[in-house]
């Protein structure tokens, strides 16, 4: 392929060129995956620039470089080509390269601080898991291939190879949560959404965006993408969503207001049952899913697919067997007489919804087991301890992912914001689960929140396998081994 063609409408500057025509079949920004003849795209990160990788990447066989520096050397027999913007750049390069695959399946995105994961995996079951990818924190599913997450968004390279593969594999839908990183650093923008949904907007990522006006326009970056902006679905029960509604028109939703609402009329530990309202449409339905923000991630996707085109009795049919994402209000399989649940929630907004719903289905003593994530907005800390005291009675404040910060500051700047005594505070999580397990009593609900799906801990720079569920079972045979 002419570099030309691969290069259209990007601003390039050539610095060493030894063929005009490029035999690539792939292009990489990890030199580790780099193949004889691929093209290199020597990116700059927060913690590694791609360019310190260059030398590596040509003895694996990459024979045209992209580079957005002028200062290195150029290895004799390559092709370089200096792209300011390479990073930003990046979407539109892979999709010239590639033929542009996602103009070729339907895409529906989802972004909003809560709720993005859980809405994926039912539009999944509503649009078919055989027709259907997905891409979001849990992991990247294209037809059967499962592929690690590392980034709720991916890179833009890669979504569009994952694109591509969707298409080899005759999938119809593409379903993905789309980030406020993945919308303000520009992974997302060569493509064109079908439908977008937009969950609600609570104080995150503050360390990111510095101020949550800044957050609300990098979020507002979807409507840009957007083929039909009537294809728009937006939850007006949220403050932010009725901002966005100055920005685009297209299908509301809410538990009382909306082209889309769900009246809650009963809960149990099982399910809850809900009268549905589409458009003029009512539907008596049962729900396996629990709690109200669990409904409005219902409501949404039921959005998404009334844009492209479902009827009303195919949703229906399909309701009563959803089940939610991994890790978001999961429950934890024991044999006690007590409820273990583990959930996602890392935000305050969060935390709340998810005990206020523990709260709902209450018999028991509510515990709590949480931390808060090192190297991320600080201010959220205590504003999460105070939502924990309230909703529990009994709170064990952890470590979550400290990364490079000391646990015990973040526990520190939790704890400001419990104002009882009614809470324990121990750095090790797997004890702290344990205490959790151990002070359980009949029809206590104990949850477990801050890491969900995650099978790992972040201490330091090293990521430790661990995971909420195990740690739970690990508790349980300790308890039985002491005969409690």
């Amino acid at each position: 392929m002419e570099i030309q063609k691969i290069l259209n409408g990007i601003k390039y500057e050539v610095l060493q060129e030894i063929k005009g025509n490029v035999l690539a079949k792939n292009m990489e920004y990890d030199s580790r995956k780099i193949g004889q003849g691929d093209i290199f795209l020597a990116l700059k990160g927060h913690t590694v620039d791609g360019h310190e990788f260059i030398e590596k990447a040509v003895e694996k066989g990459a024979e045209t470089i992209f580079v957005s520096r002028k200062d290195i050397s150029l290895i004799e027999g390559i092709n370089y080509y200096y792209i300011e913007n390479l990073n930003e750049d990046m979407g539109k390069i892979a999709s010239n390269f590639y033929g542009y695959p996602q103009n070729n399946i339907k895409i529906i995105g989802v972004t909003g601080t809560n709720g993005k994961t859980t809405t994926t995996y039912i539009l999944e079951s509503l649009l078919g898991e055989k027709k259907t990818a997905r891409l979001g924190t849990v992991e990247y599913k294209i037809g059967d291939e499962i592929i690690p997450a590392p980034n709720t968004t991916p890179m833009a390279l890669d979504i569009v190879k994952m694109c591509k593969k969707a298409i080899d594999k005759k999938l119809e839908y593409l379903v993905m949560e789309i980030s406020s990183h993945g919308l303000e650093l520009g992974r997302v923008n060569m493509l064109n959404l079908d439908v977008a949904i937009f969950t609600n907007l609570t104080n995150d990522h503050m360390d990111f965006h510095k101020n949550i006006e800044n957050y609300f326009n990098a979020k507002k970056k979807i409507y840009s993408l957007l083929k039909d902006k009537r294809n728009s679905v937006i939850n007006i029960d949220d403050e932010y969503g009725r901002k966005y509604l100055e920005y685009t028109s297209g299908i509301s939703y809410g538990l009382n207001k909306g082209d889309i609402t769900g009246k809650l009329e009963e809960i149990s530990r099982h399910g809850q049952k809900v009268e549905l309202k589409i458009f003029e449409n009512k539907y008596k339905i049962n729900l396996k899913l629990l709690g109200k923000f669990n409904l409005y991630n219902l409501l949404g996707a039921i959005g998404a697919v009334k844009c492209i085109g479902m009827r009303d009795e195919e949703i229906i049919s399909k309701i009563e067997n959803i089940h939610g994402a991994p890790g978001r209000f999961e429950p934890v399989k024991v044999e006690a007489d007590f409820t273990v649940v583990v959930d996602y929630a890392h935000t305050p907004d969060a935390l709340e919804n998810i005990l206020k719903s523990v709260d709902e289905l209450r018999t028991g003593r509510i515990i709590s087991v949480f931390g808060c994530g090192g190297d991320r907005d600080r201010t959220k800390r205590p504003v999460m301890g105070e939502i924990a005291e309230r909703y529990s009675d009994l709170t064990i404040v952890t470590s979550d992912n400290p990364r490079t910060e000391d646990p015990q500051e973040i526990i520190d700047e939790i704890v400001k914001g419990l104002k009882k005594d009614n809470h324990i505070v121990e750095i090790d999580r797997a004890k702290a689960i344990e205490i959790a397990v151990q002070k359980a009593k009949k029809d206590d609900i104990i949850v477990i929140a801050g890491k969900g799906h995650e099978t790992y801990q972040i201490i330091g720079r090293e990521k430790r396998h661990f995971d909420d569920r195990e740690a739970v079972q690990s508790a349980l045979a300790n308890l039985v081994l002491k005969g409690e």
